[in-house]
């Protein structure tokens, strides 16, 4: 992984420069499509910068690949809220919170 692009991205997205996080992640993820912590902050950038689709995408291929990792339940719940689909968020909130998640 380009380690130098990923501090980028990742200091945008904590400068509350969650587009600028956007396009620094999605060529990385694109080239490193199993990387976790490259898929979960692309996430939450999408989230932050309410591209929810994308979000809840990215969210879904997290818990796909992981279905015991809490934050991915999490950031999926969330990303269905914000789009109003709060029946089809309660099941992933429920397992986040099982799995030990801060929710």
């Amino acid at each position: 992984m380009d380690l130098l692009t990923f501090e980028i991205a990742r200091s945008a997205f904590d400068d509350r420069r969650y587009t600028d996080a956007v396009r620094s992640l999605e060529p990385l993820v694109e080239r490193h499509p199993d990387d976790r912590s490259l898929r979960e902050l692309l996430a939450r950038s999408y989230f932050s910068a309410a591209m929810l689709v994308k979000a809840e995408e990215q969210a879904r291929d997290l818990v796909r690949r992981s279905p015991s990792d809490a934050y991915a339940h999490l950031l999926l719940a969330r990303a269905l809220e914000r789009q109003s689909r709060h029946s089809e968020a309660r099941g992933h909130r429920v397992m986040a919170h099982v799995l030990g998640a801060d929710v």
